[in-house]
């Protein structure tokens, strides 16, 4: 079974409201083993809502709304639907006798304008909601089947947990497994692991796809099959191959602030930091993993007071790591320093240095750190060559 997300308000497209509704259902919907081809986002506007969901009959067989469904004026999921399906709307009693008790339930009157809500398309299954006012509804048309939800993020799970997964799998068929694992990368390009698997991306099942974030990647396999166990193992024989081909550049299940903060804690270790930015990053970035604080003995942070190139960029970065870890007395200090100046082309020179009870590690890279995100490839290159030291690598 194809499937396509129509996530309808104007508050999402002004930017106003997350659509955490749509990540929900696409976890959900993945689970069940339905594929999810497209998510729209479209207004409070019946005529647009109408065209949506029009086009995504054409492509999918399951069309799942979210949103419009309350009381007011520019409330018209209901209208659009209808207006898509070529069906008038038509009263429900028994709607509005559950929108009248809810409403009972909870001491309160209700409003003339909540008789809206019990109109739905004609011939549509209404699911009453109780965990609102406003009931959802599925339409069964030739074409496929559209289900509408209502906007309200509790609602719009309990409804779908409770009557439309029973519907999927009672009265659609739908039995198969979607299984997704997440694995993290660093310390290549993401064309150098595009070219490497390059085979894996273009398999129909299990499928393999990247994302780039600030010098870390995310590789995602998806294996579809008839059962968790041979979803699962179709994943690990992409897994075995990737790991092969990756090395020590993958970094494991976990992103990898929270590796590094795992392998110190296997290896009972402390790290204190030098930071040579008001920005921080080293720190801010463990500081975002649960526990992080416990592995860190201490920090400091210098920014720079005068000019420095980057040869003395490099010996700030090794004396700073080497200051904290005397001042703390942690077996590992990690030290980041920029130059102080960007080079012609807009790239500043950014060194790191690890110490350790073997000896020091130095390795320096170039960031443009014009814009905040740039401070977290910093982050990135300094925790990996953690990372490297506490996995044994020798480089």
């Amino acid at each position: 079974m194809d499937a396509e997300i129509i996530a309808i308000g104007s508050e999402l497209l002004l930017g106003a409201t997350i659509d955490t509704n749509s990540a929900y259902l696409a976890r959900e919907l993945a689970a069940a083993g339905v594929n999810l081809y497209r998510k729209t986002v479209v207004g409070d506007n019946a005529e647009r809502i109408a065209q949506c969901v029009r086009e995504a009959l054409e492509r999918a067989d399951l069309v799942i709304c979210s949103g419009g469904l309350g009381p007011t004026p520019d409330d018209v999921t209901r209208e659009g639907v209808a207006l898509a399906l070529g069906r008038p709307l038509e009263f429900r009693q028994e709607l509005l006798d559950q929108i009248q008790a809810r409403f009972s339930a909870m001491g309160r009157t209700m409003s003339e304008s909540n008789r809206r809500q019990a109109y739905v398309p004609a011939g549509a299954r209404a699911i009453p909601n109780p965990r609102g006012t406003a009931p959802a509804f599925l339409v069964e048309d030739p074409r496929g089947t559209v289900v509408v939800l209502p906007g309200v993020p509790y609602e719009l799970r309990y409804l779908f947990e409770n009557a439309v997964l029973p519907y999927l799998r009672e009265e659609r068929g739908v039995t198969d497994v979607i299984l997704v694992k997440t694995l993290h990368a660093t310390g290549l390009g993401e064309s150098v692991i595009g070219e490497l698997l390059a085979d894996l991306m273009q398999q129909a099942n299990p499928t393999l796809g990247i994302s780039a974030k600030q010098a870390r990647y995310e590789l995602r396999i998806g294996a579809r099959a008839a059962s968790r166990a041979e979803a699962e193992a179709l994943v690990a024989r992409a897994e075995a191959t990737i790991r092969e081909r990756l090395g020590p550049n993958l970094t494991g299940d976990a992103p990898l602030a929270e590796t590094v903060v795992r392998l110190l804690r296997e290896r009972n270790l402390t790290l204190s930091l030098f930071e040579g930015a008001a920005a921080a990053p080293i720190y801010r970035a463990l500081a975002r993993v649960p526990g992080a604080l416990d592995c860190l003995r201490g920090l400091i942070v210098h920014p720079l007071d005068q000019p420095a190139d980057e040869r003395a960029a490099s010996a700030l970065a090794l004396a700073g790591a080497r200051d904290a870890a005397a001042r703390w007395g942690s077996p590992l200090a990690l030290g980041a320093q920029a130059a102080a100046t960007p080079d012609p082309s807009g790239l500043t020179p950014v060194c790191v240095a690890l110490v350790t009870p073997e000896g020091d590690r130095e390795v320096t890279r170039r960031y443009d750190l014009r814009q905040p995100e740039g401070w977290e490839f910093v982050a990135t290159l300094a925790l990996d060559l953690a990372r490297r030291y506490l996995m044994g690598d020798a480089a």
